[in-house]
């Protein structure tokens, strides 16, 4: 599997707190099926997002990882003015990989009115823009249209492996579910920030989405849609989702609201 967004990279923002911790973090993933494990530690308004220190990080974490585990340099970019302005002038340093997809959390308190234009303007720059966890964004949850509208001017969805274990709450597995449901999820990360409240593990949410929904997709969101990305290649959506997994999505979901789910 491959998981692109993690914060394992020790000291830097709120994830691993040692080099232990984060020796760990790498371990776990790769017991647990990960080949590709990508570090986005925040780039926001608390954490300052220094390149040069990740890739020391990095170097150091690849010289003790297990045999079978790539890691990859990325950032949890926040939409703020300073990191807009620098990106447009360094893509790579943001970057997945320093390819062209770059991770996206949006405010918990505020969607900015001009967020699609900030978004064009780091797409003509060569950028693509993926979504991190808009299931556990209280105010995405109440504008699902606003995520159809930007799914279909191109840009991804990322959902965190946790959130369809219901760890975030029902609220946030809820919407996952009219995620997947609606074919507006297309990865699943863990956003893994430690070893035991959020780990780095996407083998039980591919379990649960090969039971819940169908294997195919559970391969498409943690393996294939995800080493694009890593290798830098389009997505093909041509044929996503396959009526199949949505016809079982929904049979999930009316199971769900029939047992008192919500």
């Amino acid at each position: 599997m491959v998981d692109i967004h993690s914060h394992f990279l020790h000291g830097i923002d709120d994830g691993a707190r040692t080099v232990e911790d984060s020796r760990q973090m790498v371990r776990m993933a790769r017991e647990h099926g990960t080949t590709v494990l990508v570090a986005s530690p925040h780039a926001d308004s608390q954490y300052r997002y220094e390149p040069e220190v990740v890739d020391r990080l990095l170097a150091e974490a690849r010289a003790e990882a297990p045999e079978g585990i790539r890691l990859v340099r990325a950032c949890d970019f926040h939409l703020m003015y300073d990191n807009v302005e620098d990106a447009l002038r360094h893509p790579s340093r943001y970057t997945i990989d320093g390819k062209c997809y770059l991770l996206m959390e949006l405010s918990d308190l505020t969607i900015f009115a001009n967020t699609s234009a900030l978004w064009t303007r780091l797409e003509e720059a060569g950028m693509r823009i993926i979504l991190t966890h808009p299931e556990r964004n209280p105010l995405l949850r109440q504008r699902l249209e606003l995520i159809e509208e930007w799914v279909s001017q191109g840009r991804y969805m990322q959902v965190t492996a946790s959130s369809l274990l219901g760890l975030f709450g029902p609220k946030a597995l809820h919407f996952s579910r009219q995620l997947l449901d609606r074919g507006l999820a297309h990865f699943v990360a863990s956003d893994a920030h430690d070893l035991r409240g959020r780990p780095p593990r996407l083998d039980q949410a591919f379990e649960w989405l090969s039971r819940y929904y169908t294997p195919k997709l559970a391969r498409l969101l943690c393996i294939e849609h995800p080493a694009a990305v890593v290798e830098g290649r389009p997505l093909d959506l041509a044929s996503f989702p396959p009526s199949a997994e949505v016809k079982k999505s929904s049979l999930l979901g009316r199971f769900f609201r029939s047992n008192g789910g919500n």
